[in-house]
């Protein structure tokens, strides 16, 4: 469960994605809301991806133990290090929605936080403006124009000039080429105030407040100062900007804290001015960007490979369909999914992660090849296989196919049950929840105290001649519909999507002939033992899950 306040909910919902869309939450950190974004994605059919991006490596860390709780959406993640204000143009013209909840001095959260009543200062909206400013142009450039592609805008600040001020400017740099979008029907429960259309800037030095930049210029001829012309609002083109369409929460309407939220539609490409504009700036931060490019080459951490450019992984691929009986097309109606590997050193990968076709679509426009890695991502998929061969001789029937060195993961499992026809074992949900209760060292509510370690004899049948040696995934027996005809029940079982999906190890046999060698071809039902995979906290939750299906009586 991830949790936050009411407000800061309130730009994801208005950020209106879809399962299809390519999502980008530009500062992401700590990675509440892009797990808000993420619960789209959780529907099997999700084709879409969610980039989380953050300009600190150890937030960024933070940020990708947060999002990967939903293990169900990580085939749709990818979480990234850059700088907002720099993010590559690869990149360009890509995104359906984009979420910008930009950094800020945070007085509206002032209730809550009671440390900034020593740390804020009045300086705050004045220094972050123009980063402000500068992290939306460069995600307007990454907004697709085709589309109605979507950006919200996000501060926990009621300071004009992070809001209002920051909202006046990019609608003047756009030209027309972005518009303010009625959210006023949405929500309609929320208690709200429009946004500002007059506000005064304060001089940091003197304390003095002006209305216009010009009375300010001309108090200020002789003095350079970090006040501009764009923090100030213009009354003869102010009220042609609409701000009424942005909202203001303030903590009194809603017994909550401080918000404003700007949602901007780009309907044409950002004009040549604009992009100048958004050039120079990153020029200017060239030095950052070369400290924090020096900082992601320190940690090592490794690159991003598609499984299916190399010849040697597509075989490994081809070994695992054979292994595991593969239906590629129930893998297509799923939303489609590409493999890819983390690994550059050996020819066989360690792992192999899976990613949604949007995922995989980002990755292709920023890596154009091997060689060449635009993005700096941390990580990205859900890692579905890991390598770990069964020694030679032990599987029954051996070919250059079949003798595939990868076992499934916990969560690939149960990402790929419905696509797999091999090394499956239904069993009863009794005998399931008895070995997950077992690893939890708890009591089994199904079975007897101090209930045997071995699996049943009809469950041990099944694995000696349907499965080989490795990796097998127990599964829960369908629900049967009371019919008769064994052939239907056996296809009902077969077609029923498992609750609680468990990875085990099927390890080779102990069995010795008299020359020492381990005795492959005569298996016993006394030496059939299966290993859970999962770790014990993936056991305990999948052990609640199963409970509470067997107290629903959901399956039988």
């Amino acid at each position: 469960m991830c949790r936050q306040e009411l407000v800061s909910m309130i730009p994801v919902k208005l950020l209106d994605a879809q399962s299809h869309h390519l999502v980008l939450d530009s500062c992401a950190s700590p990675g509440s809301k892009t797990s808000q974004i993420l619960e789209v994605m959780l529907d099997k059919h999700a084709s879409g991806a969610v980039v989380a991006n953050d300009a600190s490596l150890q937030r960024a860390n933070l940020l990708t133990h947060r999002c990967y709780r939903l293990e169900a959406a990580a085939k749709n993640l990818l979480v990234i290090n850059h700088d907002a204000q720099t993010l590559p143009l690869e990149l360009e013209n890509t995104f359906d929605r984009i979420l910008c909840d930009v950094p800020c001095s945070g007085d509206g959260t002032l209730r809550k936080s009671t440390d900034l009543w020593k740390k804020w200062s009045n300086s705050s909206g004045v220094e972050l403006h123009s980063i402000q400013v500068n992290v939306v142009t460069r995600a307007l450039r990454l907004l697709k124009h085709d589309g109605g592609g979507r950006l919200v805008y996000s501060t926990c600040s009621l300071n004009p000039l992070e809001n209002e001020a920051v909202v006046v400017e990019l609608l003047k740099r756009s030209q027309g080429a972005i518009r303010l979008v009625d959210c006023s029907k949405m929500l309609p429960g929320l208690k709200r105030l429009p946004g500002l259309t007059e506000w005064s800037v304060q001089d940091l030095k003197t304390g003095k407040w002006y209305d216009t930049y010009d009375s300010y210029a001309k108090d200020n001829q002789t003095r350079s100062t970090k006040i501009k012309k764009s923090m100030f609002a213009s009354k003869t083109t102010i009220h042609a900007h609409n701000l009424e369409r942005c909202f203001r929460i303030h903590p009194d309407l809603n017994d909550t804290g401080g918000f404003f939220v700007a949602v901007f539609e780009k309907v044409k490409p950002l004009p040549m001015e604009m992009i100048a504009l958004d050039a120079k700036e990153e020029q200017k931060l060239s030095r950052t960007t070369n400290a924090n490019t020096k900082k992601w080459t320190k940690a090592k951490i490794a690159p991003v490979f598609s499984v299916g450019t190399d010849k040697e992984f597509k075989a490994v691929i081809k070994r695992i369909k054979t292994k595991y009986g593969f239906d590629v097309r129930k893998k297509e109606e799923n939303g489609g999914m590409e493999m890819i590997t983390r690994n550059n050193t050996d020819s066989v990968p360690k792992r192999i992660y899976c990613l949604s076709k949007g995922a995989k679509s980002i990755l292709d426009k920023c890596n154009r090849n091997n060689q060449e890695q635009k993005l700096r991502i941390l990580a990205c998929g859900l890692c579905a296989f890991e390598r770990q061969p069964v020694h030679k001789g032990i599987l029954k029937s051996q070919s250059d196919d079949s003798n595939c060195e990868f076992r499934f993961t916990q969560k690939g499992c149960e990402l790929f049950q419905d696509c797999i026809s091999k090394q499956v074992v239904r069993v009863s949900p009794k005998e399931l929840e008895n070995m997950l209760a077992r690893q939890q060292k708890k009591q089994s509510i199904t079975s007897k105290p101090n209930a045997p370690l071995c699996i049943d004899a009809k469950t041990k049948k099944k694995v000696l001649n349907e499965c080989e040696r490795g990796c097998v995934i127990l599964a829960i027996r369908g629900k049967s519909s009371g019919s008769g005809n064994k052939r239907k029940l056996e296809e009902e079982e077969i077609a029923a999507i498992s609750p609680v999906t468990i990875a085990c190890w099927f390890p080779p046999s102990k069995k010795k002939r008299s020359d020492g060698k381990s005795n492959d071809d005569d298996d016993d039902d006394d030496d059939v033992t299966l290993t859970l995979m999962c770790s014990k906290s993936e056991g305990e939750v999948r052990l609640e899950r199963l409970r509470e299906h067997l107290k629903l009586k959901l399956v039988n």
